[in-house]
């Protein structure tokens, strides 16, 4: 995302993130606590009446550039370079736009030291090669509890969609297996092909956004790739062969890719246990 001399800033930050905040004119864990008057809540339209939620792209923190929802990348890279800002554990952020918004809001409110860690660059150099970096990360409490709500706001939303799908009879699928039809209710498709083909996703019931799931999985099968080793292999009867003999009708457990088509991995528990792994 950036530069190697940035990217060791940002490690450098969460370092001292994690046990006190810098001596550079930002506030320590304790002080940070009372950044908290009343309880955290999440507006409607949480950057104010210009910047609204649902939107196709999100602005910056500080100016008025946007980037579109995709290239979130783009947008980290960019407060790096201009504003000298980093967010730690991106990745732990359920709801990138309602974070960014925010921040955007309470950054207008307030100093952005009262909430960043700062981390001073080339502190050896002379003084007009020494520069200034913003990190903002959960061990401000506030930043903590946002997360946490954006978390449970997702898990929500996430939750209604499952049951809106398990409700819907108006589904529409072909086997990826033998390519009959079905129609109804999505359970139908799925317990045909874990009963007639032995394809393990696990229980029916804990699948969510199941047309983009099964969308992934026959993409990956007409580009000849098995779902469990993901091998790609020279025809359709090879893999076919291959995925039967080799007991490999079931997704790779491994792939994260998977994650946000289980209901389970939006519990902010999981959600927590599965990022810390991905640090290690």
């Amino acid at each position: 995302m950036a530069a190697p001399e940035t990217q060791g800033a940002a490690a450098r930050g969460e370092e001292d993130c994690k046990s006190n905040h810098s001596e550079s004119g930002s506030v320590s864990y304790e002080d940070s606590k009372d950044c908290i008057l009343e309880p955290l809540s999440l507006p409607e339209s949480p950057g104010g009446t210009t910047a609204l939620e649902g939107s196709p792209s999100v602005p910056c923190i500080f100016c008025e550039e946007h980037f579109p929802m995709d290239e979130q990348d783009k947008l980290l890279k960019h407060m790096i370079i201009e504003h000298k800002m980093v967010i730690a554990d991106v990745k732990l952020v359920a709801d990138f736009q309602r974070y960014i918004l925010y921040w955007r809001k309470r950054f207008t409110e307030q100093p952005v030291t009262d909430f960043c860690s700062v981390i001073r660059i080339n502190s050896t150099a002379p003084l007009e090669e020494q520069d200034n970096y913003f990190l903002l990360c959960d061990v401000l409490p506030e930043d903590r509890v946002l997360r946490e709500e954006l978390q449970k706001q997702r898990l929500k939303e996430i939750l209604e969609q499952q049951q809106q799908e398990r409700n819907d009879n108006n589904f529409h699928g072909i086997c990826m297996f033998c390519n009959e039809e079905f129609f109804g209710n999505r359970s139908v498709l799925l317990n045909h092909m874990a009963r007639e083909h032995a394809f393990n996703i696990g229980l029916p019931d804990n699948i969510v956004n199941c047309n983009e799931f099964l969308c992934t999985l026959q993409k990956k099968l007409d580009n000849l790739q098995c779902l469990y080793c993901e091998k790609t292999f020279r025809d359709k009867n090879t893999l076919k062969d291959h995925m039967r003999k080799k007991q490999h009708r079931r997704i790779n457990p491994k792939n994260r890719e998977y994650d946000r088509f289980y209901v389970i991995n939006y519990l902010w528990e999981n959600w927590m246990e599965r990022e810390e792994k991905t640090r290690e």
